[in-house]
């Protein structure tokens, strides 16, 4: 199902990509894991893949609530605003009142 599990390695003409190394973070190929990857951690990409979407699922589920957060402080913003406009309203009033009895 992953495209690239089938993709050769660029050195090895008869190696495929199976391996990922953690590292270089590349996927390369058995013989590179022994060779220019010797003493680098490496495991099966689709390992990596699994990982990798689990992060990205995990980092998605993060927004998704910071996004909700975030949606929810706004319309807190926008009902203090909207006390604060009435309040204004009403002092507003108070205050022509003062000046009217002034007068």
């Amino acid at each position: 199902s992953f495209s690239f599990l089938s993709r050769k390695c660029q050195y090895h003409d008869d190696q495929t990509l199976d391996l990922y190394c953690q590292q270089c973070t590349i996927p390369v190929c058995v013989k590179c894991s022994g060779i220019s990857h010797k003493d680098h951690p490496v495991h099966q990409v689709s390992q990596q893949i699994i990982q990798n979407k689990e992060e990205i699922q995990q980092s998605l589920e993060e927004l998704q609530l910071a996004q909700e957060n975030l949606k929810n402080v706004m319309i807190a913003g926008e009902e203090m605003k909207e006390k604060i406009k009435a309040r204004k309203i009403e002092v507003d009033s108070i205050i022509r009142q003062a000046f009217a009895k002034l007068q």
